[in-house]
């Protein structure tokens, strides 16, 4: 049976077929006979050499893709080292901020991030140095690990500087309340006639301790709030005649005494220059004038330090 189909397919492959080529001229025609196995044998050459000319094309246009998106890849990590760069480079530039008005507002933060050397480095001056080796490496040697450092590190950073920022903003929240609601003018006009501290009282001829100062005039002179703050107190005080207590944030108090006419209510919030009353010469005196007297974390101060309101940019 094989040999038989060994045979037939043999017979079949000696078989000959005959190819013309007819030229339109002088040459004539021209005949030439091939066998079946010949013919199938350049079909099987033509196709292997299509399969390994199709096979290297391949390869090439896989290296030269691989090498297109190599290049890719390195121009976008060369473009991620410079926006790093410029990252930190405006860190710096707002950790510098930072110093600058922390310094001119007289700050100091948990810290000390103000050393009084405005030419010192940031605390990430390290990390700068890192980037710059991470940028002068090879492609190849790329650690993405060092990225996410360098991307956690500017995330903590960040939320220090707003941390600072917030901090920046309560300080000076505080210094315009504490401007608000410190007693720092003189409650009206006129000129003091007894200082506080010790001294002879002008009624009894005793040395006693005076509380406050005084200050004289005519009945009727406008007496003013000192600071911002809420009324706690009107009415009649012994020795002291008809008088207004203040209360202001941060401890402070005030008390205005020997009114004629008092102007405000018990509960009332007044600001800085409001009129509260008018002197007068009620209670124990010996002429129209005002007893002021200023508190503070409940001990008397002396009020002469608090009717200057330049002195309060100077501390």
């Amino acid at each position: 049976m094989m040999k038989k189909f060994f045979y037939g397919l043999k017979k079949f492959l000696s078989q000959q077929i005959t190819l013309m080529f007819v030229f339109h001229s002088t040459y004539g025609t021209i005949k030439k006979n091939f066998s079946i196995a010949f013919i199938l044998f350049l079909f099987l050459l033509w196709t292997a050499f299509t399969a390994v000319s199709v096979y290297f094309a391949t390869r090439h246009i896989d290296y030269w893709s691989a090498k297109i998106r190599a290049a890719v890849l390195g121009t976008k990590y060369e473009y991620l080292n410079k926006e790093l760069s410029k990252v930190w480079e405006f860190l710096a530039k707002v950790e510098e901020n930072d110093r600058a008005i922390r310094k001119l507002l007289g700050m100091k933060s948990k810290k000390e991030i103000i050393i009084n050397s405005p030419e010192q480095g940031g605390p990430f001056t390290v990390q700068q140095a890192n980037l710059l080796q991470e940028v002068t490496k090879s492609l190849n040697d790329v650690n993405l690990l060092n990225y996410k450092t360098h991307f956690t590190l500017i995330e903590e950073y960040a939320k220090s500087q707003v941390e600072s920022y917030n901090e920046i903003c309560n300080y000076i929240k505080l210094q315009k309340e504490l401007y608000k609601y410190t007693p720092l003018i003189w409650p009206c006009q006129g000129r003091v006639t007894s200082p506080y501290g010790r001294r002879i009282h002008p009624l009894l001829g005793v040395e006693h301790f005076h509380t406050g100062i005084d200050i004289a005039n005519d009945i009727g002179t406008k007496i003013y709030a000192t600071a911002d703050g809420v009324v706690k107190y009107t009415g009649w005080m012994e020795g002291y005649g008809k008088a207004v207590v203040i209360e202001h944030k941060f401890g402070y108090k005030t008390v205005y005494a020997h009114l004629s006419v008092i102007k405000v209510k018990q509960g009332q919030k007044v600001s800085r220059g409001d009129v509260i009353g008018l002197m007068g010469n009620t209670g124990t005196t010996t002429g129209p004038h005002l007893h002021y007297e200023v508190w503070k974390d409940g001990k008397l101060c002396n009020p002469i330090k608090f009717v200057n309101i330049e002195d309060f940019f100077k501390g």
